[in-house]
């Protein structure tokens, strides 16, 4: 599985947060982690910067039914789902011309999570992706990066990484590769069961926002677009069939591309990559792209 990330860092998003504030939603003050960063913010720090605030967006949710049978397609809405490390947001160059009275390293940024999930075949896998890819992603955070030392190490590619192991997991689990959380009779347990049949499967594009970044994950052609002075800008970049680069990882595969009311694997499935098991092998997801 691949993750496509951008991240709109400090010299767009994050320098506008200074003078203006976070335009339609509330500054607070973050859960910064440890006794001594609140207390430095408390006491008034030399800088005002953006990595010692947290915008709470406001957000809204609309969902049309198409000419299918039933609505394939799940959204979610996570605020606060994790606290992201500082040092997988900002180098330690930056956080040193914060000058602040304490290791700015140290600190944690309340993230929000929103995801957009488009199922096909049926509705199991984005429902499934609704309710899991927040909390794997929570766990890859807090565990695997957590682990790291991310002092000189680059911030993209730690998201590349987050991103992959996230979504890799969850079509591990979706298709019965690896074990998944499941009430029995109201007791939790973990079993190796697929979600659904194997022609079943979805798209996956989530943003996680803070109060300086803005970063975008995709797996399928699902899209996120940032709207700034009315102009549209595209936040992740489609995985089709018709791309160079995934037209040739199909066919090395021994899949085929057809033209067939546009561009579709074996004249079928209209996104290259998705979450999700399926009976053409060619379509199987994986993290070689």
């Amino acid at each position: 599985m691949a993750a496509a990330v951008f991240a709109v860092d400090s010299g767009g998003v994050a320098r506008r947060a200074r003078t203006a504030g976070c335009a339609g939603g509330a500054e607070t003050t973050p859960d910064l982690g440890g006794g001594g960063a609140r207390g430095a913010m408390g006491a008034g720090c030399g800088k005002r910067s953006v990595y010692l605030m947290e915008c709470v967006p406001l957000w809204g949710c609309a969902a049309t039914r198409g000419r299918g049978a039933e609505m394939e397609d799940a959204c979610a809405a996570v605020p606060r789902f994790a606290d992201v490390p500082v040092r997988m947001l900002a180098g330690r160059r930056e956080l040193d011309g914060l000058e602040l009275d304490f290791d700015a390293s140290a600190l944690r940024l309340p993230a929000h999570l929103f995801g957009v999930y488009d199922g096909h075949g049926g509705s199991e896998v984005a429902n499934y992706c609704q309710d899991r890819i927040h909390v794997v992603l929570r766990e890859v955070l807090r565990t695997e990066m957590g682990l790291r030392d991310l002092k000189e190490v680059d911030v993209k590619e730690q998201w590349e990484k987050a991103f992959g192991d996230c979504f890799q997991r969850v079509d591990d689990e979706v298709s019965g590769k690896a074990s998944r959380p499941m009430l029995n009779n109201g007791v939790g347990e973990l079993r190796f069961e697929p979600v659904a049949a194997d022609n079943v499967g979805s798209t996956a594009v989530v943003a996680v926002v803070c109060s300086s970044h803005v970063i975008t994950a995709n797996c399928g052609d699902s899209r996120v677009v940032l709207c700034r002075g009315k102009e549209p800008i595209a936040l992740s970049i489609d995985h089709k069939p018709d791309r160079k680069d995934e037209r040739a990882r199909i066919e090395a595969a021994g899949g085929k591309v057809i033209d067939w009311n546009g561009y579709r694997v074996s004249g079928i499935l209209a996104m290259s990559r998705s979450i999700g098991k399926f009976l053409l092998f060619c379509m199987h997801t994986d993290l070689s792209g």
